[in-house]
């Protein structure tokens, strides 16, 4: 449960940050959040990300696909404004986290930002912040139209989105986010996944694999197994044919035994191998009884 403490570890740093040197929007490729819209127009999901970097006239900035679909260019400076660089060029300010009061530029029917609190509660999952930025838009000249309430947690970023539509509120909230290589749960989740330490090998290496079961619906899940192996790990070549079994060369003690999880567990393989130049595909299973019930697949490269 190495990852868990990490991860509640970050969180707790997150949370001692002073308010005017919090990141309210965590900038760096691969950082991705996913929020639930509910109200006006229906239900749906979206994705917003860090797709990438670009430098313009000198200046870095982060490709960022935003809730609405749209990619823009944004920075954030040193003085903890975000700033929007505009198709002509020029730049504009899309929030200001340091300001009680400023005019956001960067949605042509939301008007003039106003701070209505720092220490907002605010409800991730099963964790609860305390020290939410809660932002409330005056409206600008559309009419039924335009974002009027956003809310962002430190280290984690926006979290509720408040947006008027002509059919009435619409609410987008999120329900997972992954920050700096981290994976933090808005909502119930029940996933299995494999994580590998590198793209591409030599001929001879050592891998380090990690297999994860996620569990975050409040309900316990029970696990039965036949013997002392929780899991396997297997490595295929680009026919499909089996090169590598991560049991071959192991002994399980054959026993009935149940595990329960509830939250994330976590598995780790390691093992020193020597495969020709080429592609592959890692497997790892956990052996439950009953079959291949939990299973998942990462792509590797053998270099020549």
């Amino acid at each position: 449960m190495m990852l868990t403490s990490f991860k509640l570890g970050w969180f707790a740093l997150a949370l001692t940050l002073p308010a005017a040197a919090a990141d309210y929007f965590p900038l760096a490729v691969g950082n991705q959040w996913i929020y639930r819209a509910d109200g006006a127009l229906g239900k749906e999901t979206v994705v917003a990300e860090v797709r990438g970097t670009e430098e313009v006239a000198g200046q870095q900035y982060f490709v960022y696909q935003g809730i609405d679909g749209q990619t823009v260019r944004l920075r954030l400076n040193d003085q903890g404004q975000l700033i929007l660089l505009r198709t002509d060029g020029t730049e504009g300010l899309w929030a200001d986290f340091t300001a009680d009061r400023y005019e956001a530029n960067f949605e042509q029917c939301t008007g003039a930002a106003t701070v209505e609190a720092r220490d907002s509660k605010i409800e991730l999952g099963k964790r609860t912040f305390t020290d939410g930025l809660t932002v409330r838009y005056s409206p600008a000249s559309c009419a039924d139209a335009g974002i009027t309430r956003e809310a962002f947690v430190p280290g984690v970023g926006l979290a509720e989105r408040e947006v008027t539509t002509f059919g009435g509120p619409r609410i987008y909230r999120l329900t997972y986010a992954r920050v700096g290589g981290l994976a933090l749960f808005g909502g119930a989740e029940h996933s299995f996944r494999l994580s590998l330490d590198r793209l591409v090998y030599e001929r001879e290496f050592e891998f380090n694999a990690r297999m994860t079961l996620e569990n975050s619906t409040g309900q316990p899940l029970n696990l039965q197994f036949s013997s002392g192996q929780t899991f396997d790990v297997y490595i295929k070549d680009a026919r499909g044919n089996r090169v590598y079994t991560w049991s071959a060369t192991r002994l399980f003690i054959a026993v009935m035994r149940e595990e329960t999880v509830e939250g994330e567990k976590n598995w780790t393989a390691t093992d020193r191998l020597r495969l020709e130049p080429g592609d592959y595909t890692m497997e790892a299973v956990l052996t439950t009884v009953g079959g291949k019930a939990y299973s998942a697949t990462v792509p590797l490269t053998v270099a020549p």
